[in-house]
Parts: structure tokens; sequence; C-alpha cells
């Protein structure tokens, strides 16, 4: 579900907190599929799990009738667009002639590429930062507003600047290694120092080659060291985090992994993703923070 949910109130005063956006009575949508998509699409944004969702049990007739009923229409065509991108299928309308192209994500409200791709069936500008096979939203919130206008970017390269380069080394090998040993904490583990080093000299390769699957393989190489007992590259049979019953055995788990027979495609969506990032120029932070989830 969306991170914040939009509804109507009695008042005639609109108000906002964490989880919920209160709209006045004269917000108040038609009672049909319709008005309700248009609503979540204006007050909410885009859920791209729901809508997928959706789109298997609607038929496909209806979502063309919707389309039709405003054909240039800025959440019609926005609805047009996500129906044939995730599902693949294409809707029996005609392509639009010349009319203004509208952005799929409202940029207002949720984080989007600033260079979309121009999609002349719709007369949209595709501004999704991922493809279906993964693609996270971050909503925009006055606190990530508030982070992304404090020019932290600006003064690190302010201080970097007047610091000798000797000490800005020490202080990255100090934090590198400092953020190694608590990534292994955080699993609770405890690992060998060789570990802890090859952990640093992984991360320490950020940003220095192109995400691919043929990259990621090669910095598990580094972490894993000794691969002559590991099988490399992704994953071929289920996985969780948690515990295991001490009685039974049984798992109880606390995070549940992806299925092995999506990770190919969820791991190729992620390459693609960073491929986006980089050329639509997405908030450099909210890409790097998707990702890294």
């Amino acid at each position: 579900m969306p991170t914040q949910l939009a509804a109507i109130g009695e008042r005639h005063v609109k108000t906002s907190s964490g989880d919920w956006q209160i709209l006045t009575p004269r917000h108040q949508p038609e009672d049909t599929l319709a008005g309700h998509l248009t609503f979540a699409l204006k007050w909410e944004g885009v859920d791209l799990g729901v809508l997928s969702a959706l789109f298997k049990v609607v038929p496909e007739e209806e979502i063309a009738r919707f389309v039709l009923e405003t054909p240039t229409g800025i959440y019609s065509r926005r609805l047009w667009f996500l129906y044939e991108w995730l599902t693949g299928r294409r809707l029996k309308i005609d392509d639009l002639g010349k009319v203004r192209a509208v952005p799929v994500i409202d940029p207002e409200l949720q984080f989007a590429l600033s260079e979309g791709i121009a999609i002349a069936r719709q007369k949209v500008t595709n501004n999704l930062p991922g493809t279906p096979q993964f693609c996270p939203l971050v909503r925009r919130t006055p606190e990530l507003e508030r982070n992304r206008q404090s020019g932290f970017d600006e003064r690190a390269r302010e201080i970097s600047g007047r610091t000798h380069p000797d000490i800005l080394a020490r202080a990255a090998a100090f934090l590198l290694l400092s953020d190694s040993k608590s990534s292994f904490q955080i699993e609770g583990e405890q690992p060998p120092a060789q570990r802890i080093a090859r952990w640093g000299q992984a991360i320490a390769e950020a940003g220095q080659v192109e995400l691919s699957r043929a990259e990621l393989e090669r910095l598990q190489r580094i972490v894993i060291g000794d691969t002559r007992f590991v099988h490399l590259g992704l994953r071929v049979e289920g996985g969780f985090v948690g515990d295991h019953d001490r009685r039974s055995g049984e798992p109880i788990p606390q995070h549940i992994s992806a299925r092995a027979e999506d990770l190919p495609s969820l791991a190729d969506g992620i390459v693609a993703f960073d491929s986006l990032a980089v050329k639509g120029k997405l908030e450099p932070v909210v890409a790097a923070a998707t990702i890294a989830f």
C-alpha cells in the first residue's frame, strides 16, 4: 500500500499527517473504478504493486473504457501507459495525436527521472526510474526535501577541498573498517579479520565499475575468498533471514528472500535501474538507497 493514504474528511480543511492525507468533501471521488483510480493517482501517486495486482483481475476492456472516456486526460494517459508497461499487452486504442506530454510519475509526489523518455503513443514522458522487473518508487516527504536542500554534497566537497589528502585517506580507511565491522554485527556474525578486510576491499571499489551481473559476481569472489566449496552467482534455492525453532528445527523467518527462480529477472532489473538512474539523473542518494535496500 502507499506509504501515505488519502481519505475524505467531514471538515472543509485539508490536513496531513505521516500516514494520512485528509481531504475535504468536495474531493470525494465517484464510487467507480475510474473515480477511485483517478483519485489515487492524483493524491497518492503511483503504486506499481497495487496496479500490477489490479490489472490481473480487471478486464482489459474496462481499462480501455476508462481511458477512452477522456483519452487526453492526464490520469487516463498515465494509467494507459502503466497498463501496457506492466502487462506487456497493448490496449485496442489508437495512438494519440498532437497533445502536450505529461510525466508518468508526478515529480511533486514521488522521486522520478529528471530526464525521461518520450513515449509517442500516449504522449507521456516515461520518468519511471526502472523497468517492470525492478522499479521501487520513493515518496517525497518534508524530511527528505529538507535533507535534499541542505547542500550536504557541496559542504562535503568544500571540507574535502581544504583537508590534506593524507588525513582524508586515513579517515576514509577508518570509516570503511568501522562500516565493515558494523555490517557483520548487524547480522550477528563475528568473522575473522581477513573476511572483514575482503569486505572492506569490495566496498572500497564502489562506483569504480558500472554495475552488471558479472561485476556483482566479481565482488562476490572478493568477499568470499576461497570459493572451492561455494556456489558462486545467483542463489539457486530458497532462503530466509531469521532463526530456527530449537525443538522442531522449523524456520522462524524475519525476512523471506525472493524466490530463486525470480532472481535472474530481479538482478537484471537492478542493473537496469542503476543505468536509468544515472542517465536520467535520478536523485543520487535516493538511487543509492533504493538499490542498497
